[in-house]
């Protein structure tokens, strides 16, 4: 299973649901794979993103590049919505390529099932929850990513 198919499972699950936020689709990513860690999942290890501690939480250069290397490839939608404070939150949604992907994928998959549940699950528990919580729930279970906050 390449790293990639990590961002595009929890897109994909929920019939799509959108995910908003770069460090919200972070977090996300980051739970997925220390619970398929925990789970000893083969297939999935070695091809996991190196997080590192940093502003808020565990943060990812190679998961904004392979993002970029999606929604280049159409894979993925970014859309932008411009905050009061100037800043920008994106939006992040699976295209059908991306869907197609996932599930071409899913067939070399040596436990797909068990990736997309929980895929599933992760993104119902935390893609409602109001972002300040879903950090301090990281905080709280991987104190070590907390090191660097400015949160």
């Amino acid at each position: 299973m390449h790293r990639k198919l990590l961002p595009l499972a929890l897109m994909y699950a929920n019939d799509g649901e959108p995910i908003e936020g770069r460090t919200r689709l972070q977090k996300m990513v980051f739970l997925m794979q220390k619970e398929l860690a925990q789970r000893d999942q083969s297939g999935a290890v070695g091809l996991e993103y190196d997080f590192i501690p940093y502003d808020y939480g565990p943060f990812s250069k190679e998961l904004y590049d392979d993002l970029d290397a999606m929604i280049d490839q159409e894979f993925v939608d970014d859309t932008e919505e411009p905050l009061r404070s100037g800043k920008v939150k994106y939006i992040y949604e699976i295209e059908d390529d991306g869907e197609d992907l996932v599930d071409s994928e899913k067939e070399t998959w040596s436990d797909a099932d068990a990736i997309m549940q929980l895929a599933q699950e992760i993104k119902e528990d935390y893609n409602d929850m109001l972002l300040s919580e879903l950090i301090e729930f990281v905080y709280s279970e991987y104190p070590e990513y907390a090191e660097k906050s400015v949160y």
